[in-house]
């Protein structure tokens, strides 16, 4: 993707490095899946859920003409991937003082990591808004999943509204803070174990409540953020928050068959390179550049549903 007269030094190894790397507490590739596109300029149409559950007259005579469905599209979204990336800088010095490629490549990681610490913010952000969902709910009193005694069952709650979606959610999405009070909630435990444990600290596993609800997974977001401004103390925040979303999936969801709630669209693989610089110490030195184009779409937002707050 990179210019050919561009000052970036394209480096495979580095690339390689990008390609790679995966920070293990984000989950925006799970609950958004990346699908590859062509070109950074795209379109996508959005059927109307009517016309696929509408019924019309397909008896044919012997003679007769076959009824033609109208190719009724809404307006076509037209869309483009955003460049994401950073720069930083590896002095000479540094690299003269120990080795070359260590620095280039921890300086590659360091730039990915925070690369995917915003994609993890855009997506939490895609979940937390309502406007991205076929409905969406506000959890009060016992029927949040914190409250143990007199409480609403969350399980009878999960399973409603799974069944409210036009297509039947396979998989929930919730930050740490949710799943902890869920996973052992006191209908939660009876359900999977025929019980509580009277000495505490029993909890279900997530494959286990799946399993019981008739999903394929639940996905926990385990990220955190630094909300402080520069210069102040570490303020750690949740990036996923107070929610839970039940969204549908399909296995292999592309954009023209629109069969999934949602996706991530990427032009191209991950760049890595360096470009020189001198205006780092006495000896100079390179920044490591590296990023992808990227951008995160609600293809069908009928197919899910949000509850905010849980807790």
């Amino acid at each position: 993707m990179a210019d050919a007269n561009s000052p970036l030094f394209i480096r495979p190894d580095l690339i390689a490095i990008a390609i790679k790397f995966r920070q293990d507490d984000m989950i925006a590739d799970e609950v958004l899946p990346r699908i590859p596109t062509d070109k950074q300029e795209f379109i996508y149409l959005k059927d109307r859920i009517q016309d696929w559950i509408t019924p019309v007259d397909t008896e044919v005579g012997r003679t007769g003409a076959v009824n033609v469905l109208s190719n009724d599209f809404q307006d076509p979204v037209y869309l483009a991937t955003r460049n994401q990336g950073l720069d930083e800088v590896v002095p000479n010095q540094d690299q003269m003082n120990g080795p070359t490629e260590s620095a280039l490549m921890r300086a590659t990681q360091k730039v990915m990591s925070l690369v995917e610490l915003k994609r993890e913010m855009r997506a939490s952000a895609i979940f937390m808004n309502a406007n991205n969902f076929g409905f969406s709910v506000a959890l009060t009193g016992t029927a949040l999943f914190s409250v143990y005694a007199g409480y609403v069952s969350p399980l009878i709650t999960l399973k409603y509204y799974l069944d409210q979606c036009f297509k039947r959610p396979n998989r929930l999405v919730m930050g740490r803070a949710v799943w902890t009070q869920l996973s052992q909630h006191p209908a939660i435990l009876t359900a999977a174990f025929g019980g509580v444990n009277p000495q505490g600290g029993q909890s279900v596993s997530k494959q286990r409540l799946a399993d019981i609800l008739e999903i394929k997974d639940i996905v926990v977001g385990d990220g955190w953020i630094n909300i402080a401004n520069k210069g102040q103390p570490v303020n750690m925040q949740r990036i996923w928050g107070n929610m839970l979303a039940g969204i549908y999936q399909g296995d292999a969801a592309t954009r023209e068959s629109g069969n999934t709630w949602g996706y991530t669209a990427q032009f191209g693989d991950r760049i890595a390179g360096t470009i020189p610089t001198m205006d780092v110490g006495l000896f100079g030195g390179v920044k490591v550049r590296a990023g992808e184009s990227v951008i995160e779409v609600v293809s069908a937002p009928q197919f899910g549903f949000q509850l905010a707050p849980c807790i």
